[in-house]
């Protein structure tokens, strides 16, 4: 039986352990500091069990670029806290990586959403109180809440969702508590839909 433990991989991970390079993530580590500093990616006692939450991708060659799990309590990061994602398989519930810290519990979520749309490069997966109870007021699309994090049965639920939105695009997971993702054609597009949702959210509350 799974259990909706925040920040635990769940997928067949084959991960080889390798010093990454030749992966540009300054635009994606930036991103990540805003995000940090809004209290929507972290790791603090007192929110998930003292668990890391939150984590970003962007596409790269060979698959695509993403934080390593239990890493959001690093303030500063380099290409060490980062791990490639090769190849996937939603039907096995199975991740092929590669780095020197294993990719984050979210993996597949991520996945799911490049398999969809060729045009998205980069994906943002934050834990925002503020818009995950307000989802259905701001128009959001949210997950089955029947579905929890890090399962193929999420991964599939991102791709049916995927199907009928367009880029950029913000959806909330409804199985898992305070769990939003936005995506775009570019960095900037996923992150400042993701603030500018937060700021609508605040304006509600």
């Amino acid at each position: 039986m799974m259990v909706e433990t925040e920040g635990v991989i769940k997928f067949n991970l084959t991960f080889r352990t390798e010093k990454l390079g030749g992966v540009d993530i300054g635009e994606l580590s930036a991103w990540r500091t805003v995000l940090k500093d809004l209290g929507l990616l972290g790791q603090t006692p007192g929110r998930y069990d003292g668990y890391g939450f939150g984590n970003i991708s962007q596409r790269c060659a060979g698959g695509f670029v993403i934080s390593g799990t239990q890493t959001g309590e690093l303030d500063a990061v380099t290409l060490d806290d980062y791990a490639v994602c090769e190849t996937w398989d939603l039907q096995r519930n199975a991740v092929d990586a590669k780095g020197t810290v294993k990719p984050s519990s979210e993996s597949l979520s991520h996945a799911s959403i490049y398999d969809v749309h060729e045009s998205v490069t980069c994906a943002l997966h934050a834990h925002s109180p503020d818009i995950w109870r307000n989802s259905v007021e701001l128009g959001i699309a949210v997950t089955e809440e029947s579905v929890a994090y890090g399962t193929p049965e999420m991964a599939k639920e991102v791709r049916r969702l995927m199907m009928d939105m367009d880029s950029p695009g913000i959806f909330s997971m409804g199985g898992h508590e305070d769990g939003i993702f936005t995506f775009g054609r570019s960095l900037a597009e996923a992150g400042q839909l993701m603030v500018h949702e937060l700021v609508r959210a605040r304006a509600l509350v």
